[in-house]
């Protein structure tokens, strides 16, 4: 009777085969969804990029205009600064693979009324967002009334 009775349990777990099949199975698909993991990943990166400096330019219009003094935006290297006077407001970091191509050196100028102008070159001010692996472009605007856009176009084409 024991003996009937250890042939009738259902054994738990599974085989080292079949742990090898799942295995494979999802190295096999991961090894197809990484190339669309790394176009998503330059997507976000430039994304990202032109938020915080849509955010930093929008900060330093409402500076200009609450603290009724002119503010300036301007960029080294990687590291863009709101600036009133000498003194350096608020800075961002943007992150190194992302390029950013502005349309005028100098950066832009707040005035007291809201009202933005480039430190060289006519309104609008327009700032290009790319990066490797990348399909898409990020396009920042800020206008001559001192609105700041962001607007996405395919990788390629030239921000409007």
């Amino acid at each position: 009777m024991k003996k009937a009775a250890l042939l009738s349990q259902a054994q738990n777990g599974f085989t080292l085969i079949e742990m090898m099949v799942v295995v494979t199975v999802l190295a096999v698909l991961a090894a197809l969804a990484m190339p669309s993991f790394t176009t998503m990943i330059a997507n976000q990166r430039v994304t990202s990029a032109a938020q915080e400096l849509q955010n930093l330019l929008q900060f330093a219009r409402a500076e200009s205009v609450y603290k009724r003094t002119e503010s300036t935006v301007t960029a080294a290297g990687q590291i863009w600064q709101v600036k009133v006077g000498n003194q350096v407001l608020r800075e961002a970091t943007l992150s190194e693979v992302v390029s950013v191509e502005p349309g005028s050196s100098g950066g832009v100028a707040f005035e007291i009324s809201g009202q933005a102008r480039p430190a060289s070159g006519a309104a609008p001010y327009t700032l290009s967002f790319s990066t490797t692996n990348a399909t898409r472009v990020q396009c920042l605007s800020v206008t001559g009334a001192g609105l700041v856009r962001v607007q996405r176009v395919a990788s390629g084409e030239a921000c409007p």
